[in-house]
């Protein structure tokens, strides 16, 4: 991405998941059946003869008591074809369910910064996916998207130092030294911030503020950042364009809209 010379570099947008070919789940006769896709096949098994109600080769009705009789003893074999087949699919990721959880130990899932806190089955699948994938998260708009799979709206802004010859006097590139930009402002959408209270908080224990469990989020993003990033929580920011009277928006020289925050 271009770099702007009046403006930091903000991310919004989540990267879009990976396009591919649905699968459809395999099947066959024997993965889930019921008594009456048995029954045929079972009574075959019987004894031929008029006793058995099959005179002279005759197939047996499936409404007599020798057939009601064999559907009783076909149940335990209907629970178990089933309970086998959902057995074989939950050795790949798209049969995952009952067995999710010696998946998740297999991966090292939970991630250690949610270890305590309530995941639905839908985060839990989607965080195995991603390291059965060995999904990439490099970009801002991949660290969003792995926000967004927590439950978390997010923007990155990474900081720019005003250089001579490329930056813009008025412009948000702050004076400062290079290495500032290696810090990733994280803000978090609707997420409360708690200050340390004289008389209630224990020095030493509490913290001076607290972002909730958005500080299980940078947790997981420091973890992932690359190497020469550091992620920071930053408090959400809500802008307002100015505008005139009339609904048009007012613009600086170089036609940038002139944007107050709301929020502070």
């Amino acid at each position: 991405m271009a770099r702007d010379p009046a403006f930091n570099t903000i991310t919004r947008t989540p990267r879009a998941i990976a396009g591919g070919t649905a699968l459809q789940a395999p099947a066959d006769a024997l993965a889930n059946p019921t008594g009456d896709d048995l029954i045929t096949a079972a009574m075959t098994l019987w004894p031929q003869g008029s006793a058995w109600g099959s005179p002279d080769g005759q197939a047996a009705s499936l409404s007599s008591l020798l057939a009601r009789f064999t559907r009783v003893l076909l149940d335990p074999f209907v629970w178990l074809y089933g309970r086998a087949f959902q057995l074989a699919r939950e050795a790949s990721l798209q049969g995952v369910n009952e067995l999710l959880p010696d998946w998740e130990a297999e991966y090292g899932l939970p991630e250690p910064c949610f270890a305590g806190s309530e995941q639905t089955t839908a985060q839990r699948l989607t965080a195995l996916s991603r390291k059965v994938r060995a999904d990439a998260v490099n970009h801002p708009e991949e660290f969003v998207r792995l926000a967004l799979d927590y439950g978390f709206e997010i923007e990155i802004e990474e900081p720019a130092i005003f250089e001579c010859g490329f930056s813009e006097v008025g412009g948000y590139h702050a004076l400062g030294h290079s290495s500032e930009e290696t810090f990733w402002i994280v803000r978090v959408k609707d997420v409360g911030l708690s200050y340390f209270e004289a008389g209630a908080g224990e020095c030493g224990v509490d913290p001076l503020f607290s972002f909730g469990e958005a500080e299980q989020l940078i947790c997981l993003l420091r973890q992932m950042a690359p190497a020469w990033t550091l992620p920071v929580l930053a408090s959400w920011i809500n802008y307002g364009a100015l505008s005139d009277g009339a609904g048009n928006a007012i613009s600086d020289g170089f036609g940038h809209p002139i944007l107050v925050p709301l929020n502070t």
